[in-house]
């Protein structure tokens, strides 16, 4: 049986396939109009296009010049704009090549220590220091504790400046911490003048150190045999990982001691009467292992001859006095002698520093008066190429203030000459 429909136009039932109703005599197809197709005028088009380039130019120029983070959680960005491309890197130390974003560092129990964090710039296709043209496009410099601001012993840290201590360091700001600080994080913000901004990380793991002190009145240390006993019983029964702190009696040591095999420190004394732990014998240090020996409130007094203080050890000085010597103190080997705050009188040559160590350290000669040396400072050999600063040193009556050999940078802007 076929389908019927009805007429759209009467309501009479039809065949399904009917095209024609017999009774309106209407179509009951539906027709559709058929509209030519319409153009767009051709400037309507162009108009079209030009929006299009013109919006796809400044989606491009704000891309290029909206201003960036550059952040990659590291101690070194690689920083690029008009005029060239630039390397930002934190390191510790003096190599303004080298970034370093973890350190493990050692503090000993119940001290104090600090450490300077360091910024560098260099430009990347000549590797010139470019610190002076960058700093011109920098707003500000920031530094923050990211981790260490809340340990029982937080963190503390200088505004970060340029010094003339560091003269490669574009800035640096001065890390102070104890054993009891713990971990570290920080982080240096670089704000520019375009707009952008250049973070740099530097994390350190903080371990600590035991020690040992020995006293007078817990062994015996009245002569120099029985202190060279005591340093050979700590050579073979304590560790290099132990720091171990010798405290000297006021007394005069008359002889020679050896200290071999491991770093000490030794540490003098004053006597009610104005007496001073002092040495007339040559004291070799030999150490290397270990950490830097620390040699303080000492007197090393000669006849003329020989040497006060022969070391291929690293060797920190402080107020220590070198008087009546052939040499008061002389570095040599695989070694690094710092001195502060102490006195060179009546020597042939107060300090010769002629070694070829790579374990340089601190670079400060500050607060020492020599007086009435043949040469006060003999400078023959020096590692590395980092100044030697003698702020506030005083040069009086020398035949020679510094008989410079080796031709190293020295600063002396600072020193004093009478």
């Amino acid at each position: 049986m076929s389908q019927q429909k009805p007429c759209p136009h009467c309501g009479a039932q039809l065949p399904d396939t009917a095209s024609f109703c017999p009774h309106c005599a209407r179509s009951v197809n539906q027709r559709k109009e058929i509209h030519p197709p319409r153009r767009l005028p051709r400037r309507v088009i162009r108009g079209a296009l030009l929006a299009l380039a013109l919006a796809a130019l400044a989606l491009t120029a704000w891309h290029y010049t909206r201003p960036r983070v550059y952040d990659n959680g590291t101690a070194e960005v690689i920083y690029t704009d008009g005029g060239g491309s630039y390397q930002l890197l934190l390191n510790h130390f003096g190599d303004r090549f080298q970034p370093m974003t973890d350190y493990a560092e050692e503090v000993e129990e119940g001290t104090t220590s600090n450490k300077p964090s360091r910024l560098f710039i260099n430009h990347m296709d000549t590797g010139v220091n470019a610190k002076e043209v960058f700093l011109r496009k920098v707003e500000t410099i920031t530094v923050e504790l990211l981790q260490g601001g809340d340990s029982p012993e937080p963190w503390q840290y200088t505004e970060p400046q340029a010094t003339d201590y560091d003269p490669e360091a574009a800035s640096r700001s001065i890390l102070t911490y104890t054993d009891r600080s713990g971990d570290m994080e920080l982080r240096w913000t670089i704000a520019m003048k375009n707009g952008d901004t250049i973070r740099l990380y530097q994390r350190m793991a903080l371990g600590v150190v035991p020690t040992r002190h020995f006293y007078p009145e817990d062994v015996p240390m009245d002569t120099v045999d029985d202190l060279q006993a005591l340093v050979d019983e700590v050579n073979e029964t304590i560790t290099s990982d132990v720091i171990v702190y010798i405290h000297l009696p006021a007394v005069t040591y008359e002889g020679s001691l050896l200290l071999e095999q491991r770093s000490m420190n030794l540490i003098g004394s004053e006597g009610p009467d104005g007496t001073r732990t002092t040495f007339t014998g040559t004291l070799q240090a030999t150490a290397q292992k270990g950490y830097i020996c620390q040699f303080q409130n000492l007197r090393f007094a000669g006849d003329g001859e020989g040497v006060g203080v022969s070391a291929s050890a690293r060797i920190n000085f402080s107020d220590c006095q070198f008087a009546g010597w052939r040499t008061g103190v002389l570095c040599y080997g695989n070694s690094w002698v710092n001195i502060k705050n102490s006195v060179f009188e009546d020597n042939t040559v107060g300090f010769h520093f002629n070694s070829t160590s790579n374990n340089r350290n601190d670079h400060m000669y500050n607060g020492n008066l020599f007086r009435r040396n043949g040469t006060a400072v003999l400078l023959e050999r020096v590692p590395g190429d980092q100044a030697l600063y003698f702020e506030g040193t005083r040069f009086s009556r020398n035949g020679a203030d510094i008989d410079n050999r080796c031709g190293h940078e020295v600063s002396i802007a600072d020193a004093i000459f009478e």
